[in-house]
């Protein structure tokens, strides 16, 4: 992949402020199989869309071969990965108050709009890709910006958690999440719950300077803020 910089902008909700500076959004973008499958006269290929993570994006380039190694190929796609703002290189400010998921998926359609004029791919259509959070903002890309995404594959995006009011109607509670997930343990195996809940418990009895030698850390920030 091309790592590729835009001068994003700061804040899409509230109202035009010309004094906000931009910053430098980081994407990765693959063109090797782009116009190979031409789809039409007016378009040379599909833009196939990765929604990032709440992580540095180059580590969802490697897992993401369905994308770039099939479809990719197939289609005569061009690969887009665009970095969630505050992750990774793409870091708005030092304040934190515009990180919110609004302004994460206009950095999306502001960026999907300057590669298209990049490309000449006004009217080609974009399916957007995600796993996890990634899927749920492909979900919430497909059904607030449907001009700009035709389609969607939002793999375990827990969209429904986002709507309480209708937790009821679904047998859904604040605990369904956790149960499904102790529900996968006992069925793998039902001594597991029992040895995670061992080892934790090791875990937070240890002296930290035995933790970094067992675990090979560079240092105690590896164990995470309580344990530092």
């Amino acid at each position: 992949y091309k790592t590729k910089y835009y001068n994003q902008t700061l804040d899409h909700v509230n109202n035009f402020d010309p004094t906000h500076p931009k910053w430098s959004h980081r994407y990765l973008l693959n063109d090797d199989n782009w116009g190979t499958q031409k789809l039409s006269e007016n378009c040379p290929g599909p833009i196939l869309m990765y929604t990032g993570n709440e992580a540095d994006v180059t580590a969802f380039w490697s897992g993401n071969g369905f994308m770039i190694d099939y479809l990719a190929p197939k289609w005569g796609g061009l690969v887009f990965f665009p970095e969630q703002r505050y992750y990774g290189e793409s870091i708005p400010s030092d304040s934190m108050k515009f990180l919110t998921t609004q302004n994460v998926l206009e950095d999306f359609v502001e960026l999907l709009t300057h590669i298209k004029k990049e490309y000449n791919a006004e009217n080609c259509p974009v399916v957007s890709f995600g796993g996890s959070y990634g899927a749920t903002l492909t979900t919430l890309m497909r059904a607030a910006y449907p001009s700009s995404i035709i389609g969607g594959l939002a793999s375990s995006a827990p969209t429904g958690y986002y709507d309480p009011l209708h937790w009821a109607s679904h047998g859904v509670t604040e605990f369904t999440f956790a149960d499904i997930i102790s529900d996968s343990y006992n069925n793998a195996d039902p001594q597991c719950l029992a040895a995670i809940s061992a080892a934790t418990d090791a875990i937070e009895k240890s002296p930290t300077e035995e933790l970094v030698t067992a675990f090979n850390l560079c240092d105690a920030s590896g164990l995470g803020p309580h344990k530092s």
